[in-house]
């Protein structure tokens, strides 16, 4: 039998594959191409001559020598993340302070599991949540009032170091008798007479509008809103239409409060970037809090992420 060496970054593979079940999700997740993932697998599975799991289901199914490694993915990698923090602690000390800032109100339904993890790793450091909705997160970051923040859209400022977070699709919502429920997906023209409920913010901080609406030259009536179910009960009643993360909206359809439909033929996506200031960049606490963001938000939201 040929010598056969499994290494770590197989078994971030192979769970990845697991909790995405799929191989685009799990090649994005562990930052290879599709191809790339493949071959990485094909390679493994030719030193043991045995096939790990099923090309053509959906979700992916292991086959016992695949659930094997798998388990073997849960026993170790939980223990290697542990003892490299050990280290990072060692080297760096467990205290700190971690201020969060975010730009987007529904941030805290990914971000508040991400803490409570967080929070079991790295019980010395302070963690807090810069109180408000900011537009402007990096000035908090440069003015030292905040240590790591949720942005939109990558600024190219000094001292600024951004990081991706993950992608997601923006729904159209409305009320389950409005006229377009019918359609499927809503093109820029299906909002013109529409009342447009949506978060008060600048309207360079709404996909929606910056990249389909008033590229087609199209700006409809508005209504702001501070809270989700504000905005849900809203467009329930047949008040306006809106715009939001699909992950928002999820408990809302699943009750048959609203409707979602798809934004234009390829769908409308938005995405999501830590920042932090460039002389935090080695402070192991916050490196290890931006991983925790990724993976909890995927565990938690695994069909409505998409990991960059």
């Amino acid at each position: 039998m040929k010598p056969i060496f499994l290494e770590l970054r197989h078994l971030k593979t192979l769970q990845a594959l697991k909790e995405s079940g799929s191989v685009s999700l799990a090649a994005k997740r562990v930052h290879l191409t599709q191809s790339a993932l493949s071959h990485q697998i094909k390679l493994l599975e030719d030193q043991y001559d045995l096939t790990l799991f099923e090309r053509k289901t959906q979700p992916i199914r292991f086959t016992v020598a695949g659930e094997r490694l798998v388990q073997l993915a849960y026993d170790i990698l939980p223990k290697v993340m542990e003892a490299e923090l050990d280290v990072a602690r060692i080297k760096q000390g467990e205290l700190g302070e971690l201020r969060i800032a975010v730009e987007c109100h529904t941030c805290f339904d990914w971000l508040m599991p991400a803490m409570d993890a967080f929070r079991k790793s790295w019980p010395l450091v302070e963690l807090d949540i810069v109180s408000g909705f900011h537009t402007d997160t990096v000035g908090l970051l440069l003015t030292h009032r905040a240590d790591w923040a949720v942005v939109s859209e990558i600024e190219e400022i000094s001292g600024i170091s951004y990081t991706p977070l993950f992608s997601y699709e923006m729904v159209a919502i409305c009320s389950k008798d409005h006229p377009l429920a019918q359609k499927e997906v809503w093109e820029a023209e299906d909002f013109r007479d529409e009342t447009l409920i949506h978060y008060p913010v600048p309207d360079d901080m709404l996909d929606l509008l910056r990249k389909v609406l008033f590229p087609a030259g199209i700006n409809p009536a508005r209504r702001t809103s501070e809270l989700t179910i504000a905005i849900i009960q809203l467009v329930a009643s047949k008040r306006g239409v809106a715009a939001l993360p699909y992950w928002a909206v999820k408990p809302y359809l699943e009750r048959g409060y609203v409707v979602a439909r798809k934004i234009t033929e390829y769908g409308l996506y938005s995405k999501l970037y830590s920042a932090i200031r460039e002389n935090d960049a080695n402070a192991a606490y916050i490196t290890d809090f931006h991983n925790t963001v990724k993976s909890e938000s995927f565990s938690s939201l695994p069909s409505l992420l998409v990991l960059e």
